[in-house]
């Protein structure tokens, strides 16, 4: 009963949360299954209060860390844990040696093996990768843009130069980039560590700071999704300020 009302209540939710998103005429989005990652959490926690170094506990019922790939598939070797990633260079190559670090060979972009998604790696050089840049919400890819129905203010250009540019230059081989949703975004957050809240060994350059989603927030038309890569918690933010972007695309696109 426990796990059927549970079930209930999260399609009820989905469901209001659609509606309000597409009550003002915006089309219906195609419902996929896809794959997620899990926390990154492999440390317990005591009671009444503590956390431990490992997955140990004085509570009886199951922690996060008992559960899903950070249990089943605890290995660093391609990431943090149950994360899975595969470095590839510019042209989308896999690196023949996937332990390098990346001031000795620099890669362009990141593939998620559990979610099927590939990610923009950020640089410290100038340019339309650069780790610093930052941006008001709204530009291309953002949900919603262009929409006859569409709440609140999408700022240009923003971040069209990224998008643009990496489609043009095809980074890692490829021209369909964008920004990716809230849900894609805080997939790859790793909420086992903090400051930056991300797998540093594969997200180099990666800052401490607000991260823009695609998503805006259906009830506050001027505010939308952000993830925070201090602690990897996802908020919501006013648009017109200036966050940074990381740009994703989907494998067999």
């Amino acid at each position: 009963m426990k796990k059927l009302l549970l079930t209930l209540l999260i399609t009820s939710t989905t469901l209001y949360a659609q509606n309000v998103i597409f009550g003002n005429g915006f089309e219906q989005p195609v419902i996929q299954m896809v794959k997620l990652n899990d926390t990154g959490i492999t440390w317990g926690g005591d009671y009444p209060s503590g956390n431990n170094a490992t997955c140990t506990s004085n509570i009886a019922s199951p922690q996060d860390c008992n559960q899903g790939r950070d249990f089943t598939h605890n290995d660093d070797t391609d990431g943090h844990a149950g994360f899975s990633f595969t470095k590839l260079d510019a042209n989308g190559t896999a690196l023949v040696d996937q332990s390098v670090d990346y001031a000795t060979t620099p890669w362009a972009c990141v593939q998620d093996n559990v979610t099927g998604l590939v990610w923009e790696v950020k640089t410290t050089t100038a340019g339309i990768h650069n780790k610093d840049n930052t941006y008001q919400w709204g530009g291309d890819t953002a949900i919603g843009k262009g929409h006859p129905n569409a709440q609140g203010t999408y700022y240009d250009p923003s971040w069209n130069e990224l998008v643009q540019g990496s489609n043009t230059d095809n980074l890692c081989g490829f021209n369909n980039w964008r920004v990716p949703t809230v849900d894609e975004l805080s997939g790859i957050a790793n909420q086992g560590t903090f400051n930056p809240a991300i797998d540093t060994n594969y997200f180099p350059n990666t800052v401490s700071s607000k991260f823009w989603s695609s998503s805006p927030i259906a009830n506050y038309p001027y505010y939308a999704w952000i993830v925070y890569f201090d602690y990897g918690g996802v908020y919501g933010f006013i648009r017109d300020n200036g966050n940074r972007v990381r740009l994703v695309r989907s494998l067999g696109q």
